[in-house]
């Protein structure tokens, strides 16, 4: 019994969406006890260069093991681009107090990173926002369109104190979500 419970509580571990509370993260104060919050939900707002708006959403209000997730498709239209996008990361597991994570991801810009990976080389994705030390955030990006085409873009929160330096092959993932992309 006890092999299960290990295997079922490392298999749980890499699909948490979690953002970390980031006092207790300082050098010295690693207790293994750190206060994590929920992410529940990604955000994604679009304006083209039309002023068109288009708001797209991640939820998964029970979290991880619950109902499954809701993913809206992101819907760009070529004459449209370039589109500047903003995102932003909830708590709303309890409807009558959201929180707003995204306000502690800019309070410590310097240790989150947010990875784009679209499917298609018909999007490229340039982040437009930067931490105290000049590296890419990633809560505000324009998206550039090549062509028409469908596919995916995934989307991850990387949590990265003290190793931060621009890559996304590093840290923790607090949230990951793969969105479907359709370009007309």
């Amino acid at each position: 019994m006890k092999k299960l419970s290990i295997k079922f509580l490392m298999f749980l571990i890499p699909v948490s969406f979690v953002a970390c509370k980031g006092d207790d993260e300082k050098p010295g104060n690693n207790t293994g006890n750190e206060s994590q919050e929920l992410i529940t939900t990604v955000m994604l707002s679009f304006s083209d260069s039309n002023g068109g708006t288009q708001t797209v959403f991640f939820r998964d209000l029970d979290g991880v093991g619950g109902n499954a997730p809701t993913i809206d498709t992101i819907n760009l239209t070529f004459d449209n681009a370039p589109y500047t996008m903003n995102m932003m990361f909830l708590d709303e597991s309890d409807s009558t107090d959201v929180e707003d994570i995204t306000a502690e991801i800019r309070e410590e810009a310097n240790d989150h990173l947010v990875c784009f990976t679209p499917s298609t080389g018909a999007l490229s994705i340039t982040i437009s926002d930067k931490d105290g030390n000049n590296l890419d955030l990633g809560l505000q990006s324009v998206w550039s369109l090549s062509d028409a085409g469908t596919g995916s873009v995934n989307i991850a929160l990387k949590h990265q104190p003290e190793i931060k330096n621009g890559q996304c092959n590093i840290g923790e993932t607090d949230v990951e979500v793969d969105f479907p992309l359709i370009i007309n």
